[in-house]
């Protein structure tokens, strides 16, 4: 996996002191002459803050480019701060302009060359892209920032659907696609008659029931239901096929000017898959070949027992996690015809994850198979990054790569964020071709219709593998009788339901089941978990175990001014009957303070918030993380670390329910951080620091939480 490019680096300045004064003048001139140059050329980089409204066009030896930019929650347009920057000689930016025509979207005129694509906006994080212009057509590229102060909106909904035991809950905004301005007034139905009006914010909400149990239990397919938009003067959509969860899903549509519907197939690609009678997953003989090239490609890390170095790696990788770098932002083909797309969305990484998880993996299933699911198609993805189908996009969102669309559930958003930045590796430092597929029993049933198209049924009935293909026999117990519905590579996903619903399986143990045999690894399968929360890396230093008391974690949860929601009979005290190491732990409990209603924001202080009583951090390659357990969903945790130009908060990071999990947060990727307090800017820049609080935020709940803390480390 490789990081995206740095910026271009400009001529090294010499100071030549020890040069004779002819020399002096010389290397003068030379950087005199340089300055020119470089004043002359000034237009080869662009930026705008945000882009100016003027009409920009093309040269005969450039490309104009349209680049949109939306946040990535609800999908309005933003004003962004754009910079294009050169990476290389022929590399040239000419132009970079607002367009008139539409919100939050800017003109660029560039020269054929690679770029790096800066994008921010107020309220929102900064990401970068890559960029190249060559002889391949431009296609529209639109960029959706997230916003740094995370949005609970979407489980808010998902506890209406909970709450109504029968319900799905389906909301959203309607754009004008032409003008990017909400549409007011659009009207929502459903194939159950429900109807909805958009409002001033072309805001909908919308509730739909879901039938009574179907046969099949776990192995049924959701029920579908219909979506219509419509608006005066606009063509309207129907999304068709859309699973009904007792979950919440949030759309952002867009309508375009004109007549008539625009339909699209919504429904779950296995539920389309099974209607085809020629393919397993709908892709064509071109595409399922280059997707087996991929897999072939990806064999050189294969596991050999008779070659030492693959026996030590896979030991190396077994005993501890490994460190392996993930994408901060991801080009996703859209409109596509197999791996052929029209258009090109870059999300942050994590968001496409959690946004794109439900087209592959059913929301419905247990949440330990959605993790598992979730580590899959992280994997999937952060290997194309590293490997991008052509210079345009790294991945495509059909079936020919790996399905997305950009609606979000909650339950696989929820899956996403608990298995965050988690990897498979085979190599220790990048992240595995991680294949997967429906049914991988090895063994076709004549009378289910279904297509098998493993090459290689050689492993027979109840077992998982493709030896031809590099993926030996693996015991698969769940799958027996079932017929191939798969390649036979990887994992199985219906097998990771059937192992977290029915064995209580969790998903690091499916995760290593399909991928490394639980640690029995052969051929292609052999990749092992990386930045798997699992624990602390490589020279952890305890800061507090709560063996003999509460340490440095002394204070109330309410004592700091910055705790919101809770009661002050909310407490923390140290803890001997549950812990993840040693003898205790320190209990949190939180109630809900009854005289407001807002969500919950608990800074539990370490060292009473006093940076002197606090140990000193090392920035560069330092980390602080801590083993955490509730019993409870819904809760998510970050840290505070006081810098020397302020608070910097950590990202949110979601707390699985009923299992110890350790959530770590790397001090020098910027990333990570969020500023927060004094003169904070969002990184954490200076030599050394110190930890301030422990962050634990919830939805509002008159229901009494209790979490366990136990060993906050430091990694130097």
């Amino acid at each position: 996996m490789t990081a995206l490019p740095p910026s271009a680096a400009r001529p090294p300045r010499r100071t030549p002191t020890w040069l004779a004064p002819l020399a002096l003048l010389l290397a003068a001139a030379v950087f005199a002459q340089w300055l020119r140059e470089y004043a002359a050329a000034d237009t080869r980089a662009a930026s705008a803050s945000p882009p100016s409204r003027a009409a920009v066009a093309a040269g005969p030896a450039e490309r104009l480019l349209r680049i949109r930019v939306r946040d990535s929650v609800d999908g309005h347009a933003l004003d962004a701060r754009l910079s294009a920057l050169p990476l290389d000689a022929t590399a040239r930016v000419r132009a970079l302009a607002a367009d008139p025509t539409l919100r939050g979207a800017s003109n660029a005129v560039l020269a054929a060359g690679d770029y790096e694509l800066r994008i921010g906006a107020d309220g929102h994080r900064t990401m970068s892209t890559r960029l190249r212009i060559d002889a391949a057509p431009l296609l529209p590229l639109t960029v959706w920032l997230p916003p740094t102060a995370s949005s609970d909106a979407l489980d808010r909904l998902a506890l209406k659907a909970a709450a109504c035991a029968r319900c799905a809950v389906f909301a959203g905004r309607v754009f004008d696609a032409a003008s990017g301005r909400p549409l007011t007034g659009a009207t929502v139905r459903d194939s159950q008659r429900g109807r909805a009006t958009t409002d001033a914010d072309g805001r909908f909400e919308l509730q739909a029931r879901l039938p009574a149990a179907r046969a099949g239990g776990i192995d049924a397919l959701p029920a579908t239901i219909d979506l219509r938009i419509d608006a005066p003067g606009y063509r309207g959509r129907e999304l068709a096929g859309l699973p009904l969860l007792n979950d919440a899903r949030a759309l952002i549509v867009d309508l375009e000017p004109g007549q008539g519907l625009a339909r699209s197939d919504r429904r779950h690609v296995q539920q389309r898959a099974r209607q085809r009678e020629d393919q397993q997953r709908p892709m064509s003989a071109a595409d399922a070949a280059q997707v087996q090239a991929d897999a072939r490609a990806a064999a050189g890390d294969a596991f050999d027992p008779a070659r030492p170095d693959t026996v030590a790696r896979a030991a190396a990788l077994a005993a501890r996690s490994a460190d392996v770098a993930v994408p901060a932002s991801i080009r996703v083909g859209t409109n596509c015809s197999g791996r052929s797309c029209s258009s090109v969305s870059v999300y942050a990484f994590e968001d496409y994850v959690g946004r794109g998880l439900d087209e592959e993996w059913i929301p419905s299933w247990n949440p330990q198979s959605l993790a598992a699911g979730a580590v899959a198609y992280r994997s999937y993805a952060a290997y194309y990054v590293a490997h991008p189908v052509n210079s345009r996009y790294d991945i495509c969102a059909s079936t020919s790569c790996q399905a997305f669309d950009g609606d979000s559930v909650a339950a696989t958003v929820a899956a996403a964020a608990a298995t965050r930045g988690v990897v498979l590796t085979r190599d220790g430092a990048s992240a595995a071709f991680s294949e997967y597929s429906s049914e991988n029993n090895a063994w076709d049933d004549p009378g289910d219709g279904l297509s098998c198209v493993n090459t290689d049924l050689s492993c027979g009935n109840g077992r998982n593998g493709s030896p031809r293909n590099g993926w030996p026999c693996l015991s698969d117990e769940v799958g027996r009788g079932r017929g191939c519905f798969g390649h036979g590579r990887g994992m199985s996903q219906w097998g990771s339901q059937r192992w977290a619903a029915n064995n209580g399986r969790d998903w690091r143990w499916i995760a290593n089941h399909y991928y490394n045999g639980n640690n029995a690894p052969g051929g292609q399968r052999n990749a092992y978990l990386a930045n798997d929360g699992a624990g602390p890396g490589p020279g952890a230093v305890v800061f507090e175990d709560f063996e003999t008391g509460v340490g440095r974690f002394d204070s109330a949860p309410t004592y700091s001014g910055s705790t919101v929601g809770v009661s002050a009979a909310s407490l923390a005290q140290r803890d001997c009957a549950t812990r993840r190491n040693g003898a205790c732990s320190l209990r949190v409990l939180l109630k809900d303070d009854p005289n407001v209603a807002t969500a919950w924001a608990v800074r539990l202080l370490s060292g009473g918030g006093t940076p002197a009583n606090n140990v000193e951090l090392l920035r560069a390659g330092g980390k602080v993380g801590f083993w955490i357990y509730t019993g409870g969903s819904g809760l998510r945790a970050s840290l505070s670390i006081d810098d020397s130009d302020g608070t910097e908060r950590g990202i949110e990071r979601a707390i699985p329910a009923n299992q110890w999990t350790y959530l770590e947060w790397a001090l020098d990727d910027p990333a990570q951080w969020n500023a927060w307090a004094g003169a904070s800017n969002g990184q954490i820049d200076a030599a050394g620091v110190r930890l301030d609080a422990v962050w634990l935020l919830r939805e509002q709940t008159s229901f009494d939480v209790n979490l366990y803390l136990d060993d906050v480390q430091i990694v130097h």
